[in-house]
């Protein structure tokens, strides 16, 4: 009797987070099922069930794991050592990212469904924020500009992603994020310095 490859694959917990994470992204939230996890996986949907509980137990670890993916936006030694220009040209590149914006998109759309992940959604924008806003002070900003551009240029990312997941061909046509966001710090820069010739 034959035994299908696909049988004798030997899943980690972390292939199905990751699966599941690609489908979110993709297709919403409604789409990470099991059956289509086993499907995109070629195993069978028993294997799921050795790793989580259900759904749910899935759809936290999605979560969760998106939170710990967080780290990016934290200051550590080695961001320390970078000039403010540096940091700021590392979180572009990041936020340019292919995907990276679209599970960003799915998990704002989620949170607007549960009060539970859109408290956990805050907490990181609230991070993403204070973030800039040092980035912000870095390059010259004072402490209520900073806050101000920071909280823009996170509008500002969030709209972009939102358009060119939504719109193909804006994503083709459309202003780049990475010249979009830098755009941004120059017009920022610009006002800043007209607010402190007035002064």
């Amino acid at each position: 009797m034959a035994i299908h490859r696909a049988s004798l694959v030997r899943l980690e917990r972390s292939d199905w987070v990751r699966a599941g994470t690609e489908i979110l992204a993709a297709q919403g939230l409604e789409a990470v099922r099991v059956e289509e996890l086993a499907r995109k996986l070629h195993i069978s949907k028993g294997s799921f069930y050795w790793h989580f509980r259900d759904r749910d137990d899935l759809l936290q670890a999605i979560l969760e794991t998106w939170e710990a993916d967080q780290a990016d936006w934290n200051i550590d030694q080695s961001e320390r050592d970078r000039s403010p220009a540096e940091r700021w040209a590392k979180l572009v590149e990041l936020l340019s990212r292919s995907g990276y914006g679209r599970l960003d998109v799915a998990m704002f759309s989620w949170a607007r469904d549960d009060q539970r992940v859109a408290r956990r959604v805050k907490e990181v924008e609230k991070k993403r924020i204070a973030y800039l806003a040092r980035v912000f002070r870095e390059i010259g900003f004072n402490a209520s500009q900073a806050r101000e551009w920071s909280h823009a240029a996170m509008l500002l990312y969030v709209g972009w992603v939102d358009c060119a997941t939504r719109d193909a061909f804006f994503g083709e046509s459309g202003i780049p994020l990475a010249e979009t966001l830098s755009r941004l710090v120059l017009a920022a820069s610009a006002l800043a310095s007209q607010e402190t010739l007035r002064q």
